[in-house]
């Protein structure tokens, strides 16, 4: 199983706990010289020795800890992800939606090479910007399928349908609605990296590719769009067999 995450960081004042969040953030930076990463890994008794480090300073039991991913802005303002919340993290098994893409532009793209020996990639941007995308997506379904020019028959033959694609960009507004709009939202391909061929991630564009095909539905040119979607939706179903044959792999005795 690899597993990609869609991530909201909410700003730390806005949260509860925020003083132990602003705590917790301040010491691990100046602990570990920056901020934490979904791509750090902890080695041999670092993390036990940070746990001790961090419950003497605040005062507190070991079994209190609780940890978080956070980042800051350019102010220095942090905005925080804890660790333990159901509500700002959604996982996605061995691909990516569709509908997470159109959260980001192309210029929201960002590569890091991790220490497992291949480049990481993840988006992100502030909640505002991703829901003024959902929106400009939504209009742009929404009337190709009351065009009735052919937009709607779209993806069928594929397994997939504007009329629950629309839903779908729906749903994620209203989640990203209930957060501070200043706060960030990342989509980290996580494990998928290592599923994808380290030439192909480097030309993996599927924000571009999401963008173009809804520019192609807004100007009612639907078999440029079924064209679009159809390589799209191939890529990304090849991604999900390699990364399920990848899981069946692993279980091999």
């Amino acid at each position: 199983m690899a597993n990609s995450t869609l991530v909201v960081y909410e700003p730390v004042e806005m949260t509860e706990k925020a003083y132990y969040w602003k705590e917790y953030a301040e010491f691990y930076e100046k602990y570990w010289g920056g901020p934490t990463s979904p791509f750090g890994v902890w080695f041999g008794n670092e993390y036990e020795s940070f746990v001790q480090a961090m419950a003497a300073h605040l005062g507190i039991d070991e079994n209190e800890i609780e940890h978080c991913f956070f980042t800051k802005d350019d102010d220095g303002k942090y905005y925080i992800a804890p660790f333990r919340s159901q509500s700002n993290l959604f996982f996605s098994e061995n691909f990516i939606p569709l509908e997470w893409f159109i959260l980001f532009g192309p210029e929201d793209r960002e590569t890091l090479y991790t220490h497992w020996g291949f480049n990481a990639l993840y988006y992100d941007t502030h909640i505002r910007t991703a829901i003024e995308h959902l929106d400009d997506a939504a209009a742009a379904v929404s009337e190709s399928i009351k065009s009735g020019g052919g937009g709607s028959g779209i993806g069928k033959e594929y397994g997939f349908d504007l009329d629950t694609f629309l839903i779908s960009l729906r749903d994620l507004k209203s989640w990203l609605s209930g957060y501070d709009p200043s706060g960030f939202i990342v989509l980290n391909y996580g494990e998928l990296c290592a599923m994808i061929n380290p030439y192909s991630l480097e030309r993996e564009r599927s924000v571009e590719e999401a963008w173009a095909f809804l520019g192609q539905l807004r100007e009612s040119r639907f078999d440029e769009a079924a064209s679009s979607l159809k390589a799209f939706l191939q890529r990304w179903d090849d991604i999900r067999s390699t990364a399920s044959a990848g899981a069946d792999d692993s279980t091999l005795q």
